[in-house]
């Protein structure tokens, strides 16, 4: 028997994982802390209502939201890993205390995506 049956994952297996998957990991962890602590301090009618504004002013300006969005990553790239681990502590930071924010933002990007793919499709 020369090799050991492991039980659970080792500190390096989550290492390589956390590295692999950072932006989903922190998408899924500012959606969780946006979620939660909108039900806490804010209540969820005022972040469906950001959220279907957003996704209104994504369809109507989606040039204008894509041009936004491509700016913001390429600020974040631009920067090392760890200005990139700021940035997002302060996201995390905003999706705690400014939670209907996040779904503000959230429904820009929808509404422009929903948009951008609505054209992409064959016209009949």
């Amino acid at each position: 028997m020369d090799e050991k049956e492991k039980d659970g994952m080792s500190v390096r297996d989550i290492e390589g994982y956390a590295k692999r998957y950072r932006f989903e990991i922190f998408f899924c962890l500012l959606y969780i802390f946006a979620s939660l602590f909108t039900l806490i301090f804010w209540g969820a009618a005022i972040s469906v209502f950001l959220t279907g504004l957003g996704g209104i002013l994504g369809a109507l300006f989606p040039h204008k939201i894509a041009m936004f969005s491509k700016k913001t990553s390429a600020f974040i790239y631009r920067h090392d890993k760890t200005t990139q681990l700021i940035i997002g502590i302060a996201a995390l930071a905003a999706a705690i205390f400014v939670a209907p924010l996040i779904f503000l933002i959230t429904g820009l990007q929808g509404g422009r995506g929903l948009i951008s793919h609505s054209n992409e499709m064959p016209r009949v």
